[in-house]
């Protein structure tokens, strides 16, 4: 498949921006234009990219959106507090996986899975797809946990890069134990169980999407041509076991978990019901490799433990704000956030698997040479959406307040009713490729899905699909059409696989040969969700 220019995209942007005469809308997005320019054509890293986005948006924010710059100052800032439940998580990740590398554990769990998995194929999606949506969901960041694994595995760095941010896209609204869904509807007063079924009717296509593009990933056609039947399995597995649990109003923290599980478990009976399984050269040694897996054990253990909503909020409670930002509270809740629960598996596994002194110097010698990159990739593109969402305003009195331009300047609105203006009632094949826009600008679909409800809503309340409001059926299919973009978007979003690069030592130049993979397969899955928005909006579904 041959890769899009992102130049021709930014092209027809500027044409279709232009035809309308809205500069504006240009400047507004503009970010994140250069950000991929700088990644796919001069080959930066994330990190460099997100450093220079921050300041582009800033200077921008000030300069034409009558921002003030202390509240560009106070956004960024923010944001990058606001983004240590993703960034944490990354660098609490990486330890745990770089002492499991360092003592030979995921040398011993790769001859595991092939075991269970013998192909490519087979692998791809039993630990991409199936076992990247449990981990997605527990909290642990795939693109830090799985590029080792899959090069010990025999993948090549670039396939297991592009494999860690691609395969668990489906189901991210489940990712970090479902934040991405239970704050919005906290902070916006949705119903959640509503928000959830209108995010799960687009996965059974979703799924069965992203799992054939992580075939083609692994070996184009001829590997879609082998694995598209269990690739569909796994897909459509995986689609309706979330749409059945969230209609039986499962606990939509265990949502991700469970049809994640069940993934993996119907994959595993298909290979072995229709293929034959290789002969073992050598005996399965159970306790070596539980031994192996005690760290994940461990951290599924206590990730389930507080899950538990009565467990949740207790240990919310533990702890009040860090402290303020004009009059937004900067509540960091460490107790509740599952980086605290890895650091503490990692530490509980340290008597288990047994490294010598050396191994654990090693380990935390190359943990403190890899972290920084990702902290400052996904950190700055944090600071980035928050300086978008609180352009157009001062602060008064200590407290945060929107200017007399608020309504048409502020960035998101401008984007919002602009693509409204231009649409019309086309807006809902649109939907999707906000949320899209919004998990790169952001740095994930958490953050696309609070920051950029606003956009939605205005543009949605433009074209008169609002009905009775945020929770009307029309425009909560829309608003779960924009989380599944948002999801989508994990394939190209520059942090994600600055930090997957990170953990095996890539450099820029293979992240940018990822995105240029990457784009068309979003494209194509993103205009699929378009359509099925329409459909779902015309059908009252």
């Amino acid at each position: 498949m041959k890769s899009i220019s992102p130049s021709l995209i930014l092209l027809t942007v500027l044409v279709l921006v232009g035809a309308f005469l809205n500069l504006y809308f240009v400047f507004a997005i503009l970010a994140l234009i250069i950000v991929f320019v700088g990644i796919v054509h001069f080959r930066q890293s994330g990190a460099t990219m997100a450093i220079v986005s921050l300041a582009i948006v800033s200077l921008l924010a000030v300069g034409f959106f009558h921002t003030s710059p202390v509240v560009a100052v106070g956004a960024a800032t923010y944001g990058i507090f606001r983004s240590f439940v993703v960034t944490i998580s990354i660098l609490a990740t990486m330890l745990m996986i770089f002492l499991m590398r360092e003592v030979g554990a995921l040398q011993t769990i790769s001859a595991a899975v092939k075991r269970a998995a013998q192909t490519k194929e087979q692998q791809a999606l039993l630990l991409g797809v199936g076992f990247g949506t449990v981990a997605t969901s527990l909290g642990v960041v795939t693109p830090s946990l799985f590029p080792p694994l899959l090069v010990a595995m025999g993948f090549s760095p670039f396939a297991a890069i592009a494999i860690s941010v691609l395969g668990y896209n489906a189901t991210t609204s489940y990712a970090l134990l479902s934040i991405p869904l239970t704050l919005p509807a906290d902070i916006f007063k949705l119903d959640l169980n509503e928000l959830t079924f209108k995010v799960n009717i687009f996965l059974p296509v979703v799924a069965v999407l992203v799992s054939i593009a992580m075939l083609w990933i692994v070996g184009k056609g001829e590997s879609v041509r082998k694995g598209i039947a269990p690739s569909i399995l796994t897909g459509l597995t995986i689609g309706f076991s979330c749409l059945l649990l969230g209609i039986l109003r499962t606990p939509v923290m265990l949502i991700g978990v469970l049809a994640g599980l069940v993934s993996m478990i119907v994959l595993y009976a298909y290979h072995r019901a229709v293929e034959r399984p290789v002969p073992d050269k050598e005996p399965f040694n159970q306790r070596v490799t539980i031994t192996a897996l005690s760290p994940w054990l461990i951290l599924i253990a206590l990730a389930l433990a507080i899950s538990v909503p009565q467990v949740t909020d207790w240990l919310r409670r533990l702890d009040g704000p860090a402290f303020w930002i004009f009059d937004r509270p900067v509540d960091l809740d460490a107790f509740a956030q599952i980086y605290t629960w890895i650091f503490l598996a990692t530490i509980l596994s340290i008597p288990i698997l047994r490294p010598t002194r050396e191994q654990l110097a090693k380990t935390v010698n190359l943990w403190l040479r890899r972290i920084w990159q990702p902290f400052i990739a996904y950190s700055f593109f944090f600071g980035v959406a928050y300086v978008m969402a609180w352009s157009a305003m001062d602060v008064s009195n200590g407290k945060l307040v929107p200017t007399a331009q608020f309504a048409a300047m502020n960035m998101n609105n401008v984007v919002g009713f602009t693509l409204a203006a231009v649409f019309g009632a086309s807006f809902v094949f649109v939907a999707p490729w906000l949320g899209l826009f919004g998990a790169v600008v952001g740095g994930s679909e958490a953050s696309s899905n609070v920051l950029f409800f606003p956009i939605q809503h205005r543009a949605v309340e433009g074209i008169g699909l609002t009905g009775a409001g945020e929770n009307s059926s029309a425009f909560m299919t829309i608003y779960g059409s924009h989380a599944n973009g948002g999801g989508i978007a994990s394939a190209i979003t520059p942090s994600k696989i600055n930090n997957g690069a990170a953990t095996i030592g890539a450099d820029a130049k293979m992240e940018s040969e990822i995105m240029k993979s990457h784009v068309p397969l979003v494209l194509i899955i993103t205009f699929i969700v378009g359509i099925m928005t329409a459909l779902f909006v015309t059908l009252g579904i």
